[in-house]
């Protein structure tokens, strides 16, 4: 039964979170929206900043996107992140929302780069597989994945502030230069 309590507190979290925005949340709101008093938000979150990261980490988890290995674990991460754009435009949301509160709120600000750092951790071993593919230096797949990650960053910004952005567009535009960029370290050896 806590695991269940813990997960409602984490859908209706983020469901409010995603309605409301993060400021005008409160642990009152989560709370009556999860339908549990409010002492049992605090029994498992010590803090909102707590519950907020919670949430933050368990939506990454289950929107990922990285289902396969090498040059295809690439294809498909970008495919499935187009899909995720397209039908996860509150995650988006809140994402982008909670870098701008994580510059003023330490706690807020080490939960999103110990994500980002994760993410692109991802991103760095699928460069290395594919540099391995190629039987090229894997030197730069640091630095491919940096460049990758904020690309994706900045597709997520650029969609979530203007709905005529093709974010499709975009996600294969990304795709092609990363892939390509693999593809020229090979081409110096």
């Amino acid at each position: 039964m806590s695991s269940e309590n813990r997960e409602k507190i984490l859908q209706a979290a983020f469901a409010v979170l995603s309605r409301q925005g993060y400021e005008n949340t409160s642990i009152k709101d989560i709370a009556e929206e999860a339908g549990v008093a409010q002492g049992l938000v605090h029994y498992y979150f010590k803090s909102k900043q707590q519950l907020v990261i919670a949430v933050l980490f368990e939506v990454c988890k289950k929107m990922d996107v990285y289902t396969a290995e090498g040059t295809e674990g690439a294809m498909a991460a970008f495919e499935n992140f187009k899909v995720l754009l397209r039908t996860r435009p509150d995650a988006h949301t809140l994402y982008i929302q909670l870098i701008g509160v994580g510059l003023h709120d330490k706690e807020i600000g080490a939960g999103i780069r110990e994500n980002i750092r994760t993410e692109r951790a991802h991103v760095e071993d699928l460069a290395r597989q594919i540099l391995a593919e190629r039987e090229a230096d894997p030197t730069p797949a640091r630095a491919i994945a940096s460049a990758v990650w904020a690309g994706i960053l900045g597709i997520m910004v650029q969609k979530m502030v203007d709905p005529e952005f093709n974010a499709d567009e975009a996600v294969d535009a990304l795709a092609a230069m990363s892939l390509s960029a693999v593809y020229s370290t090979n081409s110096g050896a």
